[in-house]
């Protein structure tokens, strides 16, 4: 839903949709799960569409960290993460 309402242009939707899915993760995953890491990554994304950039590159790097910890290092989600930082 997060990803439906931030290309609508609902960035408040969106990121409380993305907060949602990341409270789950957050209890329900290992703390290094990609999936937390591909939250972080569409916040990201969404800060860095409203233009808050400082933000947006702290949600890339805490993707970055956990996608670090739990992908081979030629893996191509840690690329894509690069690239949007």
């Amino acid at each position: 839903m997060g990803n439906v309402h931030q290309n609508k242009g609902e960035y408040d939707l969106a990121l409380m949709n993305y907060e949602k899915a990341l409270k789950i993760q957050l209890k329900a995953l290992p703390p290094d799960h990609p999936d937390i890491a591909s939250t972080y990554n569409n916040m990201g994304a969404l800060h860095q569409n409203k233009g808050e950039y400082d933000l947006a590159l702290m949600n890339y790097e805490k993707a970055l960290k956990i996608q670090l910890k739990a992908l081979p290092p030629d893996h191509p989600l840690l690329a894509l993460t690069y690239n949007n930082m």
